[in-house]
């Protein structure tokens, strides 16, 4: 009897792991690339997301909303990450960008300038201070409400908002700057 009960819960998760997996990966592998610059890390802790999220379902955690709880793991994985990661040389900062492991083509869109302009806004809120970058992006990336950002972020919805807002202030000037770059080395 203990099997089949056992079986039942691992069909049941297996059905809701699939479900949300389809779903959510590629959003987590975008957040997790968008914060660490390198293609394989990115994978790597996409991957290590959705085994915590498979082992948390198979205790039968009571997970209120599954793509909140999959950002605040991924989060955590990557702030687990930098703690690690004493030195971060300016040389591989530099060879990522030449390589170009800094950004990513967005596939569902079709435009090809359209998808250079996702790219440039995309790698711009990564160049955002925290607390503004994480906040700024899973709001206007990710489309997720302030409410559901403050549980990935530990934070009143309020401050998320506030951070939002500033954030788009200061995302609003980097762009400003760098087109006045642009006009004045055109002229």
């Amino acid at each position: 009897m203990e099997k089949i009960i056992n079986s039942v819960v691992v069909n049941r998760v297996a059905d809701v792991f699939g479900e949300v997996y389809e779903r959510e990966a590629d959003a987590i592998f975008r957040f997790c690339l968008l914060r660490t610059s390198d293609r394989e890390v990115a994978l790597d802790f996409t991957q290590d997301t959705f085994l915590r999220f498979w082992n948390s379902l198979m205790l039968e955690k009571d997970i209120k909303n599954h793509r909140t709880f999959l950002f605040t793991i991924a989060r955590n994985i990557i702030i687990d990450w930098y703690r690690k990661k004493k030195a971060f040389s300016l040389e591989t900062m530099m060879e990522n960008a030449a390589e170009g492991r800094s950004s990513f083509a967005l596939a569902a869109l079709d435009n090809v300038e359209t998808n250079a302009e996702a790219e440039f806004l995309i790698r711009k809120i990564g160049e955002l201070p925290e607390p503004y970058g994480n906040a700024v992006y899973l709001r206007c990336v990710e489309e997720l409400k302030p409410r559901e950002i403050s549980e990935i972020l530990g934070e009143s919805a309020n401050v998320i908002s506030v951070r939002i807002s500033r954030g788009l202030e200061q995302l609003r000037n980097m762009l400003h700057m760098e087109n006045a770059k642009t006009k004045h080395a055109n002229t």
